[in-house]
């Protein structure tokens, strides 16, 4: 294995890790954020992914969930964080700072346990809607749906800018009502959550760019299940 992708928001991180790893005779390629490590992935293809977890913005499980869906050749995705303990969900192996370089290596030579399967579409949902209706059918569904849903998170965010939390919870439960319907789970859980919360003082404002980022992974993930025989 010669290829990794590096992703810390700290610049004297990735520099120094950059030098450390490349003197074990790594190729890194570097990114400051998750979505910058996304944007990368039509263009290079590492076996490892070494990523810390806790980041502004994407991070931690959910990047490891998007990580997984973006670069189909199954990199080996390694967590690394400056506690003794952190939440590995989705990631192969956790490392804690400072580590040993070759640990890197060590870790990747083992093969890697199976990738958890990615539940962003229900499959037991798109089977029965798969065998109910024919491939053009079942594709204009969901461009339908996801193209409402992404028009119903503007609206929740706009919403939330006029503090208007009767909209928000209608669009919220709306949302989650559909994404239901196709078998969007996470996005369910995303609408559900703010539903649930609206407007409360207590509670932090929605993630609206990661409602956004769900639905494109929904629709990569629609076109995976599509090429596949059930």
């Amino acid at each position: 294995m010669e290829r990794l992708l590096l992703i810390d928001d700290d610049e004297t991180t990735r520099e120094v890790l950059t030098l450390l790893l490349a003197a074990e005779g790594w190729t890194v390629t570097e990114a400051a954020s998750g979505d910058e490590a996304l944007a990368l992935a039509p263009s290079i293809a590492p076996e490892v992914i070494l990523s810390d977890l806790q980041m502004p913005g994407l991070c931690g499980e959910e990047l490891a969930s998007h990580l997984r869906s973006a670069y189909p050749n199954k990199p080996i995705l390694l967590a690394m964080t400056a506690t003794s303990k952190g939440n590995i969900t989705g990631y192969d192996a956790l490392l804690t700072k400072p580590f040993d370089p070759a640990e890197v290596r060590r870790i990747s030579d083992t093969p890697a346990p199976p990738a958890p399967q990615d539940h962003a579409i229900d499959p037991d949902t798109f089977q029965r809607m798969r065998k109910a209706m024919p491939t053009p059918q079942l594709r204009s569904l969901y461009d339908f749906a996801l193209t409402d849903a992404e028009q119903r998170v503007y609206r929740m965010e706009a919403a939330t800018a006029a503090n208007d939390p009767t909209t928000l919870r209608r669009e919220a439960h709306a949302l989650k009502g559909s994404c239901g319907m196709i078998g969007a789970t996470r996005l369910r859980t995303l609408a559900s959550t703010v539903e649930d919360a609206g407007l409360a003082s207590s509670m932090p404002p929605p993630a609206f760019p990661e409602f956004l980022r769900e639905i494109n992974h929904v629709r990569r993930m629609l076109e995976e299940l599509l090429l596949r025989d059930f």
